[in-house]
């Protein structure tokens, strides 16, 4: 029976993915599930607002000159980040990317996010295109189906079983259900518990079709303190500048659902199978209330 894993600190999570390398030299492979958290670039070949195809996106990512890549950020993802970590030079290219499917990338692994998308399918809508977590999960067999024409079914499965899937989602499904409703559109909020409960159950579907397809090394990140970002802390009308203390309590609920339901996970799938549960409201806590800490960790 394989242990649950829990990691409050950012380095429980990059020690798991550090285990699984045999040597320091050993390639890296990795395919990428998500939101903006984590997205490459899959956005730039949508018709979609959410976007981050131009400056000042991307001024502090090296790789690109300073140009924009795709990435909701000014450098690196989290999980580039990770990657870079481990010695690996290069990362996982988007899915929607020309090159995604060549056998010069494959191997390296592929990223499947999308910013504005979320675990349930309808999350993001307003934003007109975006890859829900159901559909990412659909690419991935996309990808599955080119290995086996490449490599035949039992090289697969080995190349599969040692590679690790990352799952960062879920921020987006809170953000929609905290944001004011608009007229025409508005409809019949469902209770915070049943929010939670659903999102809890379509992940876990996403995740088992997954092990079904071959992945047995995983990763799945909780959602951060959405309650602490600018825009949940006006909407909610948080006091002096705090946290909004409705929207963390909504949040650690899911997360803490989650978290039980990963362990759950390790104990029905047996021991060839791994899920890390990253606590990234922890994570993040800690950042903010720690912060001199940290400051040049975060350097690109």
């Amino acid at each position: 029976m394989a242990s649950s894993v829990a990691a409050s600190p950012p380095l429980c999570v990059l020690l798991f993915l550090l285990s699984l390398r045999p040597h320091p030299t050993a390639s890296y492979t990795s395919f990428v599930f998500g939101d903006s958290l984590v997205d490459t670039g899959n956005n730039n070949y949508l018709f979609t607002i959410s976007k981050a195809d131009s400056p000042p996106y991307g001024i502090d990512f090296a790789p690109s000159g300073g140009q924009p890549t795709g990435r909701f950020t000014n450098g690196r993802t989290i999980f580039d980040v990770i990657v870079q970590g481990l010695g690996d030079s290069s990362f996982p290219p988007p899915y929607l990317a020309p090159n995604a499917s060549s056998s010069s990338t494959i191997f390296v692994g592929v990223n499947y996010a999308s910013g504005a998308s979320g675990i349930l399918d309808e999350t993001g809508s307003l934003f007109i295109e975006r890859i829900p977590l159901g559909k990412q999960v659909q690419y991935f067999e996309e990808t599955r189906d080119y290995l086996v024409g490449t490599l035949g079914e039992n090289a697969t499965g080995k190349f599969l079983r040692n590679a690790v899937f990352a799952i960062i989602a879920g921020s987006n499904d809170i953000l929609n259900y905290l944001e004011p409703s608009i007229p025409l559109f508005e409809k019949t909020k469902l209770p915070p518990v049943a929010l939670q409960d659903m999102m809890v159950s379509n992940l876990t579907l996403h995740l088992k079709h997954l092990h079904e397809l071959g992945a047995r090394k995983f990763v799945v990140v909780g959602v951060g303190p959405l309650g602490c970002i600018p825009y949940i802390r006006v909407i909610k009308l948080a006091a002096d500048g705090r946290c909004s203390s409705a929207a963390n309590q909504l949040i650690q609920g899911y997360n803490m659902k989650l978290s039980r339901r990963i362990q759950e996970l390790n104990e029905e799938m047996g021991p060839e199978t791994v899920f890390v549960y990253a606590n990234s409201y922890d994570i993040v806590r800690e950042l903010m209330q720690n912060y001199l800490r940290y400051g040049k960790c975060f350097s690109t």
